[in-house]
């Protein structure tokens, strides 16, 4: 059985500049969606999952998790059971928001978008235009469609 290769379609833009709102704009238009989104309210992000509309928190300005990025404490535990639940997609369209420092350095959802890039998913993800380069050549993306949020507000 032959399989269609991956698609990839990159979300790029500075910081507050609408890349998880263009994300959002594009899952909504797409019936049945898989993945997470990153929503920021305030001082934390919460893990928005498209599958079943659940939010969790991820990340927060307050010491409630032991591992650190930058200004953010992030649960580990949750990034982890996000990307065994992306590992187990193998078709549709996936959604990943945000691709960044942490998966440039192999955590987050650095083992999911590895294992996603290997299926025949059509896979949407939101990466920083300061680490796009970067993301493209570690996630072997060079094929990937990059579109400017601003053109999805």
């Amino acid at each position: 059985m032959h399989s269609s290769p991956m698609s990839c379609r990159i979300i790029t833009g500075g910081k507050g500049e609408g890349k998880t709102t263009a994300l959002g704009r594009i899952a909504s238009s797409i019936s049945s969606p898989h993945g997470f989104l990153s929503l920021h309210e305030g001082d934390e992000y919460y893990l928005l999952n498209l599958d079943d509309g659940s939010q969790r928190l991820l990340m927060t300005a307050f010491p409630l998790f032991t591992e650190i990025i930058g200004r953010w404490n992030y649960d580990a535990a949750l990034f982890k059971e996000a990307s065994e639940d992306l590992v187990k997609i193998d078709s549709g369209s996936v959604f990943i928001d945000e691709i960044g420092r942490l998966e440039l350095d192999g955590k987050g959802f650095a083992p999911a978008l590895s294992a996603l890039a290997e299926k025949p998913v059509d896979l949407y993800i939101s990466v920083r235009r300061d680490f796009l380069q970067e993301v493209i050549e570690k996630f072997n993306l060079q094929e990937a469609e990059i579109r400017e949020a601003a053109e999805f507000l």
